[in-house]
């Protein structure tokens, strides 16, 4: 049961209400081009198991059939103690993707943002299912089943959602137990004090108990992003920032050692030749600038519109094509996929990305009329892909040009 998806209507009127409150206040929390990267790498990460459910031969299900466990009884108490324990694998699981070279490739995602609201909460990887499940195995040995785990993930991962806001100060007693906004404010800033501290995703026990606590300081005002700054709003390229340069890390170091460790070394370590011969610039708290440059309001209007039919597709996706084949389910997700790529492409300012995503949804228009096997409601879906060219092909009228040519 994808709890995850019942949860999304309750996470979208959360997220407009903050928008609202920080409209209202002119805190300037949002930034429309920051949260649209954020939701298009979380619609990816839901979207896209369809192309990644058969890579995950090592997740928890099938080890429950291959190796030996106990039997536990199906009881309240287990599914307490499950909620617990799952925090706590949940923990040394989140604290070495951080300590990891490979895995901070993959939850770096989360941490790409140079905002910290509640569209950041959404902002997840799609290749995730290399960490697989290996961190929970000791709650296999002891006998949880696969169904309780599935379940228990979920309410911790729908618990993370609220904690993700810059609007609720500190919480007394509960910053000493649980997760909160104020603790976990500090997990996602680049600030000297605040680094690798707090990984915990339920409870702030973990972390006290295990050395890596840390309260947000007064003096110490919270800078979010990162320190080797993503500078794109391209969602797919977002999965891939820290494996690229891995990549390239691999490639150019001599020592055949070095392009076999590199990945496994603590995160940010490079090869001393590589290093010295290509050096990687650094964004420090008090010298950051934040990537932004948006395009005309006309144009940034019609990608926010088009944006939320997007997010509308997402969920009709998930809800539609979970039986599918993986050809089948490939074809319904071009038009998503596309979508969130050329939508990114607008924002920044890519020459002649306008007009590319005018010719892109006139083609999608047409695609339910080719395809006839598609389960998208066909008069409706060309309706909203017809309307999103003619949008874009009158944004590309814009009397304001695009400010930045790539």
């Amino acid at each position: 049961m994808n709890l995850i998806l019942y949860a999304i209507p309750g996470f979208v009127v959360l997220l407009l209400l903050e928008i609202a409150v920080d409209a209202w206040r002119r805190t300037g929390y949002y930034r429309a081009n920051d949260a649209i990267a954020s939701l298009s790498t979380g619609m990816l990460n839901q979207t896209l198991g369809f192309a990644t459910q058969f890579l995950r031969f090592l997740g928890y299900a099938t080890l429950w059939a291959l190796l030996p466990h106990a039997e536990l009884t199906m009881s309240p108490a287990l599914w307490v103690l499950a909620f617990v324990l799952y925090d706590l694998c949940y923990y040394w699981s989140h604290r070495c993707q951080h300590q990891i070279n490979f895995l901070w490739g993959i939850h770096v995602v989360h941490h790409q943002s140079e905002e910290f609201n509640l569209s950041t909460a959404l902002r997840q990887p799609f290749n995730d299912f290399w960490i697989g499940s290996v961190f929970y195995l000791p709650m296999l040995f002891l006998g949880f089943p696969p169904e309780v785990i599935v379940v228990v993930g979920s309410l911790n991962l729908i618990y993370q959602f609220w904690v993700h806001t810059r609007f609720i100060g500190r919480l007394g007693w509960l910053e000493r137990v649980l997760v909160t906004p104020m603790n976990h404010r500090v997990h996602h800033a680049i600030n000297d004090p605040y680094i690798d501290r707090n990984f915990g995703g339920v409870f702030i026990l973990w972390d006290r108990l295990f050395g890596s606590y840390q309260a947000e300081l007064d003096s110490e005002p919270c800078v979010y992003g990162l320190r080797k700054p993503l500078q794109s709003w391209n969602p797919f390229f977002a999965n891939l920032q820290v494996h690229r340069q891995l990549l390239k890390d691999a490639w150019h170091t001599r020592r055949w050692i070095d392009k076999c460790r590199l990945w496994w070394m603590p995160t940010g370590w490079r090869p001393a030749d590589v290093a010295e011969r290509f050096p990687l610039p650094r964004c420090l708290p008090d010298t950051q600038v934040k990537f932004d440059a948006p395009p005309a309001r006309r144009v940034q209007a019609v990608v926010i519109a088009n944006h939320a039919w997007l997010m509308g597709l997402t969920v009709w996706f998930l809800i539609n094509t979970s039986d599918l084949t993986f050809t089948a389910a490939l074809l319904h997700f071009l038009p998503l996929g596309g979508g969130l790529w050329l939508n990114s492409r607008v924002l920044e300012q890519r020459s002649g990305a306008v007009v590319q995503t005018a010719v892109f949804w006139l083609l999608c228009a047409s695609l339910p009329w080719l395809v006839p096997s598609l389960r998208f409601p066909t008069e409706v879906f060309t309706a909203l892909a017809l309307l999103s060219a003619l949008s874009f092909g009158w944004a590309a009228r814009s009397p304001q040009p695009l400010a930045v040519s790539h």
